[in-house]
């Protein structure tokens, strides 16, 4: 499976993002892409199911570490930890070909996005350096002389050819630029493509590293130094490189005792 590829719908308040969404997700579905949507709320809030499953609301504040609402109809499930949002995309978007983010352009650096236009003359205000497209839902009917003007029909097409991976976030420097966010911008801009990044089409060879729970970013080298250290050990355990689809090393650092002297 290849990697799962996101874009950003954007715009002012009241612009027509989840419309948007609600026009594209049947088109993509139409063409057999497998779909997620995303809102990334603009302010803190929680989310939990209607007054009929209020017990569900009583679970969460209880203080779990997770918790799980299951109904003839759907299942819900909430992680009560906050967490970045590239992290919560890249677990999101597993078995999926396209998740399509509704937020504002601030919070979707990094990311190609579609800009929705609500007034004549917003373009400057609703795009950044990642917008691919500008668009505007039917019932502004607001056209664009920006080159990069898309008529709201033609949006499944963008989304297709301009979403992403999510960056390597590695800031490996392989590429050229200063880091991946840099390199991405080139990209969405049609000045570079996806392909010059070392790390496009190896999401096969998966890897992580977290300390206390939180990711640690890993150059290529340090990434090849680890794996190749690992596979060696695993091999003297008489396990064939072969048989190696998925490894996870987990242990825990003693610490000394204040108290030692």
């Amino acid at each position: 499976m290849t990697a799962t590829r996101f874009i950003g719908i954007t715009g002012v308040k009241k612009a027509g993002k989840t419309t948007t969404i609600e026009a594209l997700v049947p088109k993509l579905r139409e063409k057999n892409y497998r779909v997620g949507t995303v809102k990334v709320a603009f302010k803190e809030v929680s989310v939990d199911v209607n007054n009929e499953h209020y017990d569900v609301i009583r679970h969460r504040k209880s203080g779990p570490d997770k918790t799980l609402f299951k109904s003839s109809i759907e299942t819900v499930y909430f992680e009560n930890e906050p967490r970045t949002l590239r992290r919560a995309l890249k677990q999101f978007g597993q078995e999926l070909d396209v998740v399509l983010i509704e937020a504002f352009p601030k919070d979707l650096i990094g990311f190609p996005q579609i800009a929705l236009l609500k007034e004549q003359g917003q373009e400057e205000s609703v795009t950044t350096d990642y917008t691919v497209a500008i668009s505007s839902i039917p019932e502004f009917s607001i056209k664009s002389k920006d080159r990069r003007y898309v008529p709201f029909d033609e949006l499944a097409e963008v989304v297709i050819k301009n979403a992403l991976p999510l960056t390597p976030n590695l800031n490996c420097y392989h590429c050229g630029y200063s880091n991946c966010y840099a390199f991405y911008k080139e990209v969405t801009a049609g000045r570079r493509e996806i392909t010059d990044c070392d790390l496009y089409g190896q999401e096969g060879a998966f890897f992580e590293l977290t300390v206390n729970g939180e990711p640690v970013q890993c150059k290529l080298f340090v990434q090849d130094v680890i794996t190749g250290v690992v596979t060696a050990i695993l091999k003297t355990l008489k396990i064939e490189e072969k048989h190696l689809k998925n490894v996870e090393l987990k242990f825990s650092l003693k610490q000394e005792s204040e108290d030692h002297e």
